[in-house]
């Protein structure tokens, strides 16, 4: 094996997208997606949470990860990421405690604040200016609540006595990571034992960075770097490229309509976050090609090699870039059979 194979650990990551209208089709095929994934030997399947979004109808995401439970049996399954201040913290310690029980430990857990999207915020009776300091208290009292019989906790927000989950975890503790770059959740994700998890159009330098800052503070005691990236291989560069570039195009359109809601809420003296923590020259469609795993097979080895030489060992997740869902199983399957076998 390769230095740079064993340094990687690859997954897919499940986004139950709706291009054509149809919420039960979309939540099938993303389920046979993920079913496809575990026969090709990837160790991973990550799955978002979005409310309020016909396109990605991933809203009730431990109900999609009980039932991969139940049809997968090796690969693991990750949130990212649960959006913690839009829930009641019990549910969320219950549920992530369920399905840990069903799929004997499998669960990895990704928490975030929330997106830069005001009606996520609006709808679930949660001002968003305090959405960070809620995750924050939240996330001690998860990590308790799943790892302790009993637990006492008084914060701002969240007040409980000799309270107890059941069922209890299979893992003793379940892992989580932050879906975040920012100083302070480098500096609490490396204190606490947290991951850290990289959005897809993160570019590289930036990404290397925050690696490096999270390794130092971590002293040895890190976990691995989850990045998401982009992606379509394709034998042939001129079809990767015309398959996964209508899906770009149309995030960085989405994209930049959410920097323009930051725009006019900052002009009214509001303020919203980054989308995903980057730059707005990051989320052009230029730069989001670039920062993606998307051509030919030597092309998509290249890049992978890229990463692990910037990046060093991490978790490579893999964000299918086509509309038609076949192609991208397809575009998985030649990821595994030709060029994983590069690296």
């Amino acid at each position: 094996m390769s230095r740079i194979t064993a340094d990687l650990t690859f997954g897919l990551f499940a986004n139950f997208e709706n291009p054509n209208g149809d919420s039960r089709r979309a939540l099938k095929e993303t389920v046979a997606t993920v079913q496809h994934a575990e026969r090709l030997g990837f160790d991973e399947a990550w799955v978002t949470e979005h409310h309020f979004n016909r396109f990605s109808v991933s809203a009730s995401i431990f109900t999609l990860l009980a039932h991969l439970s139940g049809v997968t049996s090796t690969i693991r399954l990750g949130t990212a990421a649960v959006l913690l201040p839009m829930h009641d913290i019990l549910r969320v310690a219950e549920d992530a405690a369920t399905v840990d029980a069903l799929s004997d430990g499998r669960p990895l857990l990704g928490v975030a604040r929330g997106g830069p999207f005001p009606a996520q915020f609006r709808h679930f009776g949660i001002h968003q200016e305090e959405s960070r300091e809620r995750m924050l208290e939240a996330l001690p009292l998860l990590e308790r609540l799943l790892s302790e019989e009993t637990v006492d906790f008084a914060g701002r927000w969240h007040r409980y006595e000799q309270v107890s989950v059941y069922p209890r975890p299979v893992q003793a503790r379940i892992p989580l990571w932050l879906a975040s770059m920012s100083a302070e959740s480098i500096a609490l994700a490396a204190t606490r034992g947290y991951g850290l998890m990289g959005p897809s159009p993160a570019p590289t330098d930036k990404l290397q960075a925050v690696v490096a800052a999270y390794r130092a503070r971590a002293a040895g005691n890190e976990r691995p770097f989850v990045l998401s990236r982009f992606f379509f291989c394709h034998r042939d560069h001129s079809t990767a490229i015309a398959q996964a570039v209508p899906f770009v195009r149309d995030f960085a359109r989405n994209m930049g309509a959410a920097l323009q809601q930051n725009s006019f809420a900052q002009a009214a003296g509001g303020e919203l976050p980054t989308p995903f923590g980057v730059e707005a020259e990051a989320l052009v469609e230029e730069r989001i090609l670039a920062n993606s795993i998307i051509g030919d097979i030597e092309e998509c080895a290249d890049r992978v090699r890229a990463l692990a030489a910037a990046l060093g060992a991490h978790t490579l997740i893999l964000k299918p870039a086509a509309y038609d869902p076949a192609a991208n199983r397809e575009a998985l399957t030649l990821f595994s059979e030709r060029v994983r076998p590069l690296l």
